[in-house]
């Protein structure tokens, strides 16, 4: 079943990038009398509400991964991916070229339902069950817009859509998002099977309500802890779901498997691409993973972030740091331990400092003993030799290994070699670096579910013994010992770490209030004469991308941009 869906999505994919649109003439050919005569044909039929979802990795987890603490661009010495900058110091402007990305996901998916929708309500078959996933689907992508955006337009209708909506107030768009998913809901598949893989079922609705709720105050809504405690209940007591014994297995290559994963986007390699190697590898990790292409080496972990995690939480696997080794040395990602290596041996160290190279002045070339460069020269100009002797030179006068972890603001940014990187998801050994990779993306996992039940229960009652064992079943998870008591900032602290790197991170730090904090190249949002910091609480919300603005006369620019 999840091959079928992968294949479904796959060719609705390739339509998609060799036309804007989806060629609605294709379904007014199937004939209802010989069509959705089964469950394999409706899958096949609501999988193309499923395609704006391949961009979830990007959008969610890279993107938004970057402007929060969790990760940043290093140094490199043509600029790299420079505009990041922009992101990670929240210098948001509404013509910056990645401010669209989210809403093309979110409307286009919104769309693509809209129309199926229709189209079921139109048969005289009951399409009860197919309507209700799509209209859950559809509660998803207008959640994703309104976390994102605040303010957007919400239409619900297709073939007489208004092709210049008004756009709706947060408070408004929480409503229409609510009461979508609470009519939906008792219609949805309530299994966890094959036929519910990656799809739309009545945990992964659950869940969405429950994320809706608890963060219903930053939509101008008033506080639903209550309703967020029992909407993660729901997901509880349908038993459906559990945590995994290891960790990472929730994020292996292969973990279609996972106890844990509720809602997934089923990524697979040279059909439904991500680009999880490509843009979170260091570009040295070529011989590491037998890669016949380099990477990218875009993203790094923030110091400060990779320290906050103690020395005893097995999580602190999700990292690669310190020094890198070849294939020969054994990398494999374990199940409680995540990313090590079986067989280091000094014989199989990588040594790469040709970025760092190049990111140096002459003047501190020749303090290094390094060969002064012309104008218009790279480390890539140097012979063999020199830029062995270069590089020897160079790390046994700076004694830090390729990735050393490294703290505060401008460390992370000083040395392209510098800074851990990502490895919560496994890469494979040996691939050539193919069009993306088969770890499927969890949306909603349930270690997530555990703790919104935690969090909705603690703002209840700070003495909530339930709060404290949930939190405390995800630390002996972790192989952390357990706290006596919970405060708002073991929450978060547990919030960040469990959930890192899935693209939740931003909601997490709005939601308690640490989005306005300073982290890496990210100082105080503004400051007024005299150095008096005023919050710039306005960039809580992206500014809505200027091409809609022009396309669309009843929309309105968010209050700051």
């Amino acid at each position: 079943m999840r091959k079928s869906l992968i294949s479904a999505w796959a060719v609705l994919l390739a339509l998609t990038f060799q036309s804007c649109e989806l060629e609605p003439e294709v379904y007014s050919e199937i004939r209802p009398e010989n069509f959705f005569d089964n469950e394999d044909q409706i899958i096949a039929f609501t999988s193309s509400g499923y395609s704006s979802l391949s961009g979830y990795f990007g959008q969610f987890v890279q993107e938004q991964g970057v402007m929060t603490d969790e990760l940043a661009n290093p140094l490199r010495s043509n600029d790299g991916w420079g505009a990041n900058m922009d992101i990670m110091s929240h210098n948001f402007q509404s013509n910056d070229g990645w401010v669209p990305g989210i809403w093309n996901l979110a409307f286009g998916g919104v769309g693509t339902c809209n129309r199926l929708i229709e189209f079921l309500e139109g048969l005289e078959s009951d399409q009860t069950t197919a309507i209700a996933e799509l209209r859950a689907l559809r509660a998803f992508y207008l959640w994703a817009a309104l976390d994102t955006y605040g303010n957007i337009p919400v239409e619900l209708r297709f073939a007489e859509a208004d092709p210049t909506p008004s756009q709706a107030t947060p408070a408004e768009a929480f409503n229409v998002i609510e009461q979508e998913l609470l009519e939906s809901i008792p219609n949805l598949n309530p299994n966890k099977d094959q036929t519910t893989y990656a799809k739309m079922n009545r945990d992964a609705a659950n869940m969405l309500l429950a994320t809706l709720y608890i963060n219903a105050e930053r939509y101008g809504v008033s506080p639903q802890w209550e309703e967020a405690a029992a909407a993660a209940n729901e997901v509880i007591e349908a038993g459906n779901y559990s945590l995994a014994s290891g960790y990472f297995s929730n994020f292996f290559v292969s973990n279609e498997s996972s106890p844990e994963n509720i809602w997934v986007v089923p990524y697979e390699r040279n059909q439904i691409g991500n680009s999880i190697a490509h843009a979170t590898l260091h570009q040295s990790a070529s011989p590491t993973f037998g890669l016949s292409a380099q990477p990218w080496g875009g993203y790094s972990v923030q110091g400060d972030f990779y320290n906050s995690f103690d020395e005893d939480d097995n999580r602190r696997g999700m990292f690669i740091a310190g020094q890198q080794y070849t294939k020969d040395a054994g990398p494999i990602w374990d199940a409680t331990l995540g990313f090590l290596y079986t067989n280091p041996k000094e014989e199989y160290e990588i040594i790469d400092c040709g970025e760092d190279y190049n990111v140096l002045t002459n003047v501190e070339r020749e303090h290094w003993g390094f060969p002064v460069l012309a104008a218009g020269q790279t480390a890539a100009d140097l012979t063999p030799e020199q830029r062995e002797l270069a590089c020897g030179i160079y790390i046994e006068a700076n004694p830090n290994p390729v990735l050393r972890e490294v703290s505060g603001r401008s460390e992370d940014m000083i040395l392209y070699r510098e800074g851990a990187r990502m490895a919560k998801f496994e890469h494979e050994v040996g691939t050539g670096l193919p069009t993306g990779s088969n770890n499927d993306v969890p949306i909603f996992r349930y270690a997530e579910t555990l703790l919104i039940r935690a969090e909705a229960l603690w703002r209840i009652n700070n003495s909530s013994a339930e709060a404290l064992s949930l939190v405390n079943q995800i630390r002996e998870r972790a192989g952390l010992t357990a706290v006596p008591a919970l405060t708002e900032e073991i929450l978060y602290d547990e919030f960040r770490k469990e959930m890192a790197l899935e693209g939740h991170a931003r909601q997490i730090m709005i939601r308690f209030g640490h989005w306005e904090d300073e982290w890496n190249w990210k100082s105080t949002d503004a400051e007024a004469p005299g150095d008096t910091y005023i919050p710039a609480e306005y960039k809580r919300w992206y500014p809505i991308p200027i091409d809609e603005l022009n396309a669309n006369p009843n929309l309105v620019q968010n209050q700051g941009y």
